[in-house]
């Protein structure tokens, strides 16, 4: 049997990777979920070397692997002109660079995968309707208060994980000054099925299209059969959540004078959802005694290095590390923060830096088109080796 019990607020991709990884160090979890039911949410993910090593540590790489796509090569490209301005080769020739594959995936797929591997293991028990309310610490641990369709309920767990978002009740409660930072821009996603879209836009590379103030990503996901997009343009409403409905016109507006290939996939959506673009401040600290933050909780971070789900992956493989017969939970999460909050904050910086980078306009931009065309086909991989050559 277990020797001890630990509570995850939140089932996102961060929490339910940290149920799998406590799991396997043989701690029993409690994973509680506000929503009643874990929904299709979200867009595309991206999982780059850096994560998809931690899945086959955790056993669930196969998994995940069955629905997802390994791009063949990625490009970017002049989103006015379509000329090309940086690419090269992923598949084998990146997993070899990298000791790991390179995959993208439909988040609702990588949730799925994930919630079917916990389903599997007897010592994490999932409590969907059950939000965290508030919670105290006391020598024994942290006592939480819940609220589900029955009323409320109370929970003693000998620490507590916060995993919980954005929003993070648990990161409310640590610290109130922490306010989630506005970037200014919108996401604007759609998912479209390949039978929709010129043969030439569907195959297996990742493209990245630039122009001034706006970005296009594009990548097939559900095996292959639909195409991913996500528009990035800016925008001044701070509305939060993943499928608020937005405008088809008003988003094509920001794409005018674009080249006919980025505007056939731009065109081809009778319906996109808008989420707006927020991040956080690095933290000085992230817990407190037997508390700790996971995952977008602690380290939000903009979309344009696609490291948010990697980020709360490796979390969850190092919190699991670090607790596994650790005598002193305390020591144990602080050695956790200590080994993961300079890392975050660099990747956190480094993707703030490249909204920037990617929403460059008049001769700023054409110095930053002339550099990449300089590049060769590996110096763009090998730019972000310190991303993905981490390992667990």
């Amino acid at each position: 049997m277990p020797a001890r019990s630990l509570a995850i607020a939140g089932a996102g991709i961060g929490g339910l990777t940290a149920a799998l990884a406590l799991a396997k160090a043989g701690i029993a979890v409690t994973l509680l979920e506000r929503a009643p039911a874990l929904e299709e949410a979200g867009a595309g993910v991206q999982l780059a070397a850096n994560a998809t090593r931690c899945l086959k540590a955790l056993g669930v790489y196969e998994r995940v692997a069955a629905q997802a796509v390994f791009p063949d090569a990625f490009a970017v490209l002049d989103g006015r002109r379509g000329t090309r301005l940086a690419g090269g080769p992923m598949g084998a020739a990146a997993e070899a660079r990298f000791g790991g594959p390179f995959l993208v995936i439909h988040r609702a797929d990588l949730q799925s995968a994930l919630l079917a591997a916990v389903r599997d293991v007897p010592t994490i028990e999932l409590k969907l309707g059950h939000a965290l309310e508030s919670f105290t610490q006391d020598g024994a641990g942290v006592c939480l208060k819940l609220r589900h369709a029955g009323g409320e309920e109370a929970l003693a767990a000998e620490a507590l994980i916060g995993a919980d978002g954005l929003r993070s009740v648990v990161r409310g409660e640590l610290h109130p000054g922490a306010r989630p930072s506005f970037r200014h821009r919108a996401a604007w996603r759609a998912t479209v099925p390949v039978e929709a879209l010129p043969a030439r836009l569907t195959d297996t590379v990742t493209r990245l299209w630039l122009g001034p103030g706006a970005h296009l990503v594009t990548y097939p996901v559900k095996a292959g059969r639909a195409i991913n997009l996500v528009a990035v343009t800016p925008d001044e409403r701070e509305v939060h959540g993943w499928s608020e409905a937005g405008g088809r016109d008003e988003l094509l507006a920001h794409y005018r004078g674009w080249c006919p290939d980025a505007r056939a996939l731009l065109d081809a959506p009778e319906r996109w959802l808008r989420w707006a673009l927020f991040d956080l401040d690095p933290l000085t600290n992230w817990g407190t005694g037997a508390v700790t933050l996971l995952g977008d909780a602690a380290h939000a971070m903009p979309p344009f290095l696609a490291q948010g789900a990697a980020q709360a992956i490796e979390d969850a493989v190092v919190l699991a590390a670090e607790l596994a017969d650790a005598p002193d939970i305390p020591a144990a999460l602080r050695r956790y923060e200590a080994a993961r909050a300079p890392r975050t904050a660099r990747v956190q910086r480094a993707a703030r830096g490249m909204d920037r980078i990617y929403h460059l306009g008049g001769p700023a931009r054409l110095a930053r088109d002339f550099v990449m065309r300089a590049q060769s086909e590996s110096a763009v991989l090998e730019r972000y080796r310190w991303i993905y050559d981490w390992r667990p």
